[in-house]
């Protein structure tokens, strides 16, 4: 399968050099990063399901971001990314390539915490149409970043996250699968397995614990009863 990147002159000179670089000029190696099929599904997903706003937790260099903002540039819309190291460990870049893209006046970036931020907009009211969840990934920040990411998503919206291979993330997804009202779409991300031994990837694959990113929508805003527990 020949993969592609969404239409960005900023993506394409960042893929093709392995570089960023900051407002000033000075140059990083690309790292922390997703990788060139996620650009791709995150662009045509969000072409396809059309939200109105978008949120992103963990942003970094903007690669995310920017696959996101490329199709709201064609369909509408707006990204709020949170990343409380985007000055701090990412230099400003990621804010840098979206503002040297031009797309500037479509996203917002909050500074802080995802245990700050996502409460303080779950407060404001806001509905969220898309989630991309690649913040921290250790299980109780990504349960957090679901949970409060749940309540504010309307029936049909969508919730992806990255590193699904990850344990803590793959525990998340079961929370999710069992606790929640969701199905798991296709984006035409094929399945890898691979670990980082035979051994691993056997256990990965009998587990169903694929590397890739997950997509899941949501079919109900029901939730359990308050003594509801299953194992997952």
């Amino acid at each position: 399968m020949v993969q592609t990147m969404p239409p960005s002159p900023t993506l394409q000179d960042i893929f093709s050099t392995g570089q960023v670089q900051d407002s000033s000029g000075t140059k990083y190696p690309l790292e922390a990063n997703i990788i060139l099929p996620y650009t791709e599904a995150l662009y045509n997903a969000i072409r396809r399901y059309r939200p109105a706003t978008v949120v992103e937790v963990g942003m970094a260099y903007g690669i995310s971001s920017l696959s996101i903002l490329a199709a709201l540039r064609e369909t509408g819309g707006r990204l709020i990314s949170i990343d409380p190291n985007q000055d701090k460990t990412f230099h400003g870049i990621g804010v840098s390539n979206v503002e040297r893209e031009g797309l500037a006046d479509r996203h917002e970036l909050i500074q802080q915490p995802d245990y700050f931020a996502l409460p303080r907009l779950l407060e404001s009211g806001l509905t969220i149409d898309f989630a991309y969840i690649d913040g921290w990934h250790t299980f109780d920040y990504t349960l957090l970043d679901f949970f409060y990411i749940d309540k504010m998503v309307p029936k049909g919206g969508i919730v992806a996250f990255n590193d699904c291979g990850w344990r803590a993330i793959n525990k998340v997804l079961g929370f999710v699968r069992t606790h929640r009202q969701y199905k798991e779409i296709n984006v035409g991300l094929a399945r890898n397995y691979d670990g980082d031994n035979i051994a691993k990837t056997l256990l990965k694959r009998a587990t169903g614990r694929t590397n890739t990113d997950r997509y899941f929508q949501k079919l109900s805003t029901s939730e359990p009863n308050y003594d509801f527990y299953k194992f997952f």
